[in-house]
């Protein structure tokens, strides 16, 4: 016995396309020097935080071009 399709639910004929990822900014790599005091508290916010040391320079940084 010959197995029955579902169709979906969907009007016949229409295409479906899945909705477009948004596009990610090409990031550039940046050497930044830092006193060894300021990396440890900066790294004990983004661990606190959850996210990287990158993570939240990036984010910090963008939060201050943005209030400019």
């Amino acid at each position: 016995m010959a197995k029955k399709s579902k169709k979906s639910p969907e009007k016949a004929g229409t295409p479906t396309e899945a909705p477009e990822a948004p596009q990610r900014a090409v990031k550039v790599p940046v050497a930044l020097r830092f006193n060894a005091d300021l990396l440890a508290q900066i790294d004990k916010v983004a661990l606190r935080r959850g996210m990287s040391r990158n993570a939240i320079i990036s984010y910090w940084c963008s939060r201050a071009v943005e209030a400019e």
